[in-house]
Formats: C-alpha cells, sequence, structure tokens
C-alpha cells in the first residue's frame, strides 16, 4: 500500500474494506469522541458507515481519502478522512482526525496534522477545512492551536437527538485567504443560511 504521509513513527495510507474489523475496535476502544460530537457510543457498524458516507449530493468534491494512521509495527493507531475539493478547487475538508487513547498527548497529533498539511498543500489544497463541536474543548484547542481561525457556526441536531453547534474553521495554506475563501465557498460565511 502507498503511504501518503508519515511522522512521528507512524505513516498513513488508505484504509482497505478487509481492515474495517480493525476499525471498528478502534472506534469502540475511543468512544469518547462519539460521546463527544454524536451523543452516544459508536454504532456496531460505525467502520462501515465511515467507510462508505460520502459528502451531501449538494456539495461536489474530487477524491475522497479514507486512511488509517499506522504506527511502525503496523497496528491501526487512528483514522484521518480527507475530501479533496470540497464545493470548490483548493478546498481539502478533514472530515475526521482521531488517534487513538495511546497517541494522545504525545504531540503526535501536532506532527501528524503538520504533514497533512505539507502533503495537501503538494497535492494542490490552498486552503484546510472542518468542523468542530462546541463544547469539545480539547479538539477546540487543538485546532487553535494549529492556526485554524472560524468562520461561522451550524446548529444541528446529532445522532442522539441534542441540539449542539458546530464551529467551521479554516486554515489558509500558501497564498490563499480567508476573503477568498469566502468567496469561493459562500456557505461558509458567517452569517450563511445555506446548509
Amino acid at each position: 500500500m502507498t503511504v501518503l504521509f508519515a511522522a512521528d513513527g507512524y505513516c498513513v495510507r488508505e484504509l482497505l474494506r478487509v481492515e474495517l474489523p480493525a476499525l471498528q475496535e478502534l472506534f469502540q476502544a475511543n468512544s469518547g469522541y462519539f460521546e463527544a460530537v454524536g451523543g452516544q457510543p459508536p454504532r456496531p457498524d460505525e467502520a462501515q458507515l465511515e467507510f462508505e458516507e460520502l459528502p451531501p449530493p449538494h456539495l461536489t468534491f474530487s477524491k475522497r481519502w479514507f486512511t488509517g494512521v499506522f504506527d511502525e509495527p503496523g497496528r491501526l493507531r487512528g483514522v484521518l478522512i480527507v475530501v479533496a475539493d470540497l464545493s470548490a478547487q483548493g478546498v481539502w475538508h478533514i472530515a475526521l482526525f482521531l488517534l487513538d487513547g495511546q497517541a494522545r498527548g504525545t504531540g503526535a497529533a501536532m506532527r501528524l496534522h503538520s504533514a497533512l498539511q505539507d502533503w495537501a498543500c503538494r497535492s494542490g489544497a490552498r486552503w484546510l477545512r472542518l468542523a468542530v463541536i462546541s463544547g469539545n474543548v480539547a479538539a477546540e484547542r487543538f485546532w487553535a492551536k494549529c492556526g485554524y481561525q472560524q468562520v461561522r457556526t451550524r446548529p444541528y441536531v446529532n445522532a442522539s437527538g441534542a441540539a449542539v453547534t458546530a464551529r467551521v474553521l479554516v486554515k489558509p495554506l500558501g497564498d490563499g485567504a480567508v476573503e477568498e475563501y469566502l468567496a469561493l465557498v459562500p456557505r461558509d460565511a458567517p452569517h450563511s443560511t445555506l446548509p
């Protein structure tokens, strides 16, 4: 399998369907993420659903990478889902960035994000975009340290039926600017009501 990028003793490559049981185990062992975001633990088929999920039909994109983060012995330690050219060329969306408990707090996430950013920039990204749930303090702090800034909020109802707020964050790369990003992706403008 081709390694997309590597950092800190971890490599990132696309996950295969046959590896979904290992991913489901990772999700079960790190259910705190799902409880923070969706208000409930991962479903028994969470890995399969994530593997098959694509952006909504009204959003265009050019490629989606469903990748695993592997340590040197080859154990799955995380998952990273990235979508290229979401809604506009050069806009790359981080749909999921999850590391297991052993990797958290070691600085590995910051180094992996830096490697992801370099790979994305070399591959044509001008902006990185993601959403973080308001109140998920550890995640909010991490993305702020990585240099992301909020462009809008989006209320929605999570899997448990609770009303939550997603903060849409953007990080310009290279010559990209937030103003240009908002012109290309008006749905992310601060007062937009677009989905």
